[in-house]
């Protein structure tokens, strides 16, 4: 009976959830290209940057949220001065909780600016499609009453997310907007719920980059997304870095979760980070415990021997 009407309350407030909120990551600076389409292309040591990432949250419960998401993006490395210079991308995410199923499909398109010799813009955009779906796992689907939603998704688009970063070495300023051309879950004659509706959500991120001692940093940081007419969620993290090597760290989102995290980069390029989130609100009582991993071939932004360089034309080392 305990189980039952745990998973009746989960079920109401991942209804309410679904209908408000867009996927979120511990890990937002990692897979900060996932957060903003502006964000892509702001290193200028390698060319490719490719991730792919899973979430699985609440997990002692049935049919709690899971997240997976891919990309690959690619940036045209100016050849003489870093004056401006281009990227082009592709990302997907997947998304279920509780009955309902939420995929999204994106091509990105990103312009880099250099405004001085010390400070860059850049804007970009996501464009491309989402699907909505009841899921065939959660569901009877011989039900009349659910065969023709679980058989048919929607899909909504064209779905257009802007973005604007400005960005040095030492730190990074993020504003997104999403759900700005997704206003309700229907297509022709078919919908989810009762004319549900999306409301735009904006995306907010910001960090600073301390250098220390001995090759360590210190990277506070936070991120702030809300539909405008709730209460924001809100998460703010520290992390340690040494060198190209580690970065240990912990974050808190409202009062929701705390968390843990490492990273770790090996074989030059390749990162891996996990978070372990630990609820700390009632949930806590019945599923504790969210993990996240990701895994990429991108550059794990710390000092290197160009930070103290003054040579913008000579100087791939303006990302954060």
């Amino acid at each position: 009976m305990k189980h039952f009407f745990l998973n009746i309350f989960f079920i109401c407030v991942v209804s309410f959830a679904l209908a408000q909120q867009t996927p979120q990551y511990s890990q937002y600076v990692l897979n900060k290209y996932g957060y903003n389409p502006a964000a892509a292309g702001t290193s200028l040591k390698s060319a490719f940057d490719i991730m792919i990432g899973v979430r699985r949250q609440w997990i002692d419960i049935n049919n709690a949220p899971r997240t997976n998401f891919a990309y690959l993006n690619y940036t045209f490395i100016p050849k003489r001065s870093y004056r401006k210079w281009h990227n082009i991308g592709a990302y997907v995410d997947q998304e279920s909780a509780g009955i309902f199923a939420n995929n999204s499909f994106y091509v990105s398109y990103t312009f880099h600016l250099m405004l001085t010799k010390k400070l860059v813009a850049s804007f970009g955009v996501f464009a491309g499609i989402r699907q909505f779906a009841i899921s065939r796992s959660s569901v009877d689907g011989n039900d009349p009453a659910v065969a023709r939603s679980v058989s048919t998704p929607l899909f909504v688009g064209p779905d257009i997310v802007p973005g604007f970063r400005l960005y040095n070495k030492k730190f990074f300023f993020d504003v997104c907007i999403r759900q700005i051309t997704t206003p309700a879950q229907s297509t022709g004659t078919l919908q989810i719920g009762n004319k549900s509706k999306l409301p735009p959500v904006l995306y907010v991120s910001f960090g600073t980059r301390i250098y220390l001692e001995h090759g360590f940093e210190l990277v506070p940081s936070f991120n702030l997304h809300s539909t405008f007419t709730y209460i924001p969620s809100v998460e703010g993290s520290v992390m340690l870095k040494y060198r190209n090597n580690i970065a240990i760290g912990a974050s808190l989102r409202n009062n929701s979760f705390i968390a843990a995290i490492v990273q770790v980069r090996f074989l030059k390029n390749v990162v891996f980070g996990a978070a372990y989130d630990y609820s700390i609100n009632q949930l806590n009582i019945a599923a504790p415990n969210t993990f996240e991993f990701m895994l990429g071939f991108t550059p794990m932004e710390t000092r290197d021997k160009f930070a103290k360089s003054g040579n913008v034309a000579k100087c791939p080392a303006l990302d954060f």
